[in-house]
């Protein structure tokens, strides 16, 4: 979740400086608000810095809106540092600091762009289309609220209108890296994986160095059969953030697309939801267990372990009975363990 939040703060852009101008609330003395307001700037600047932690955050935040609840940045900030934390109990209390930000000043491109990334992070694309919408009512064309709506619509299963509004945002805007990412996701979606490769390696090319797109490149490039390749780009990812457990899943089968079996079991290990618990949030280490379970279970078939195997696609099938993949590796191990006593008791 942190490592989104820094993804988000990379590639806002000018919507970071939108916060950061927002007047102070018109209650108040005047020397109280200049106090509140250094306050605010100060917690602000740092949740954008990755300086501040979300807990000593939103103690700040709580107590600079004891003062003044009518600070819709200071709401806004508040938002940001519970999505911060992670946990799922908080989401809530996120979304809603977002919402009063929004009431309070509804041009707050910031505040509505950090909600609806919020509900991209808790699987509600069609919240934030809803979000993004009512945006862009407010603001046509505004870059970081259309590229975000190319997003949801993609999580929408509406890969074609993503396309669409990736493309027309870098008509205007070229070097905007976050939408040509969302482009490439679109674009893999859409099955046009070899242009999508090509946005990928512009964007990872035009710095600065982000987990995801690596994540996404090295993905692509697994896919394609390009597997020397998708190791240096998923290598890459682990370097930026090596806590991430899905860019270690993704190494994991890279090596085992490359028979280097223990490499792969290396990696899993480092992604293994014990280890990676003081990491990662909650939320995203619920969102990646499938994940993980299913690359330990192919691991597992090609070493021969079945009975290791078996009970990791049985993990994965716990979490989401209707997997595919997992329900399908799972009968091969059967059928396996079946034929091979029946060679015991020959």
């Amino acid at each position: 979740m942190i490592t989104r939040i820094c993804l988000l703060i990379l590639w806002l852009g000018a919507a970071v400086s939108v916060a950061a101008a927002q007047p102070p609330s018109a209650s108040g003395s005047a020397v109280g608000l200049s106090s509140v307001q250094q306050r605010l700037t100060k917690v602000g600047s740092d949740l954008y810095a990755g300086a501040s932690r979300p807990d000593a955050a939103i103690k700040e935040l709580k107590a600079i809106l004891a003062i003044d609840p009518g600070l819709a940045d200071a709401h806004m900030y508040l938002g940001m540092a519970y999505r911060m934390t992670g946990s799922e109990d908080l989401m809530g209390e996120a979304r809603a600091e977002l919402i009063q930000a929004l009431a309070l000043a509804p041009d707050l491109v910031p505040a509505r762009f950090i909600l609806a990334q919020l509900y991209l992070d808790l699987r509600r694309p069609a919240g934030a289309r809803e979000t993004l919408t009512a945006g862009l009512a407010q603001h046509p064309g505004q870059p970081q609220l259309m590229a975000l709506l190319g997003e949801a619509e993609r999580q929408l299963g509406n890969p074609g209108r993503a396309v669409d509004l990736a493309r027309q945002v870098l008509v205007k805007e070229e070097s905007f890296t976050q939408a040509r990412y969302y482009l490439a996701l679109a674009l893999l979606d859409g099955g046009q994986r070899e242009e999508a490769t090509t946005e990928l390696e512009r964007v990872v090319r035009s710095g600065p160095k982000v987990a995801d797109a690596y994540l996404a490149l090295g993905t692509a490039y697994l896919d394609a059969g390009r597997v020397d390749a998708a190791v240096e780009a998923l290598r890459e990812a682990t370097t930026v953030d090596g806590s991430r457990p899905d860019t270690r899943i993704a190494l994991a089968r890279a090596y085992r697309s490359k028979g280097l079996l223990a490499r792969a079991d290396a990696e899993l290990t480092l992604a293994r939801p014990r280890a990676i618990a003081s990491a990662a949030s909650p939320l995203s280490q619920r969102q990646v267990e499938p994940d993980f379970y299913l690359e330990l279970g192919l691991v597992r078939l090609r070493q021969g372990r079945l009975t290791a195997a078996a009970a990791a696609f049985e993990k994965v099938l716990e979490t989401e009975p209707d997997h595919q993949a997992a329900t399908r590796h799972l009968a091969e191990v059967r059928k396996l363990r079946e034929a091979s006593r029946g060679k015991q008791k020959e």
